[in-house]
C-alpha cells in the first residue's frame, strides 16, 4: 500500500545531488504534472540514475563524457504538515489513468486536471517504459475512445500495475518545505 507519513525517507535519482529543490526546473508533462518526484524505493531511485544521465547527455545538460558513476541519489525526511493537500492513487485504475494521460495530454479528461489542480503533493503508481508505451497507445486510441469503459479496461489491465513502483510528486512551494534534505549517495559507491 502506498502511503505517506511522518518522517518517511524518500528518494530521487538524478545526474546531480539536488540539496535545494526549485520546482520552476522541474519538466512538464510528466505523470502527475509538474513537480518534484521522489520515490519510497531507494532501489527505484538507484536505477533512475542512468536513465537521468543519457536524457541530460541527449539534451545537452551534460557533456557526453559524463561519468554515470558521479550521478545521485538524493535522500529527504518528509515532515507531515496538517496544512497540505494530499491525494493518493492506491493502486493503477481508471481514474488514476485518467490524470496520469491528461498530464501528457491536456486536452484529454480537464475536469481532473482541474480536480487536483491545488493539491499539493500526489501519490500514485509510476508508469514505467512499459506503462508510457501502454499510455501513448491509450491516448492515441488504440483501445477505443479514451474514457469509454472498454478502452479503459484494455489498457489497466495491460499494465501490470502490481509491478509498477510508487512515486511521490511534491508540486507546490508548501509541499517541497515539508522536504529535509539528507544526503545524496553517489551512485558509483551504492551497493544494492
Amino acid at each position: 500500500m502506498i502511503e505517506i507519513k511522518d518522517g518517511i525517507l524518500l528518494y530521487h535519482g538524478s545526474y546531480t545531488k539536488i540539496s535545494d529543490i526549485h520546482l520552476s526546473m522541474c519538466a512538464k508533462g510528466l505523470d502527475f504534472g509538474q513537480g518534484f518526484y521522489l520515490t519510497s524505493s531507494y532501489e527505484q531511485a538507484y536505477q533512475y540514475v542512468r536513465l537521468s544521465v543519457k536524457k541530460a547527455i541527449r539534451i545537452g545538460t551534460l557533456a557526453e563524457d559524463f561519468n554515470p558513476d558521479d550521478g545521485q541519489v538524493s535522500v529527504y525526511k518528509f515532515h507531515y504538515d496538517p496544512n497540505l493537500l494530499i491525494h493518493c492513487f492506491p493502486k493503477a485504475n481508471a481514474e488514476w489513468l485518467h490524470f496520469v494521460s491528461a498530464n501528457r495530454d491536456k486536452k484529454l479528461f480537464p475536469e481532473l486536471l482541474r480536480k487536483y489542480r491545488t493539491t499539493d503533493i500526489i501519490i500514485g503508481k509510476i508508469a514505467d517504459d512499459q506503462t508510457a508505451r501502454t499510455l501513448q497507445q491509450y491516448i492515441g486510441e488504440y483501445f477505443g475512445i479514451p474514457g469509454t469503459p472498454q478502452a479503459d479496461a484494455d489498457a489497466v489491465s495491460r499494465l501490470m500495475p502490481e509491478r509498477l513502483q510508487d512515486q511521490f510528486c511534491f508540486r507546490t512551494e508548501d509541499a517541497v518545505k515539508s522536504l529535509e534534505y539528507i544526503r545524496s549517495d553517489r551512485y558509483g559507491e551504492i551497493k544494492l
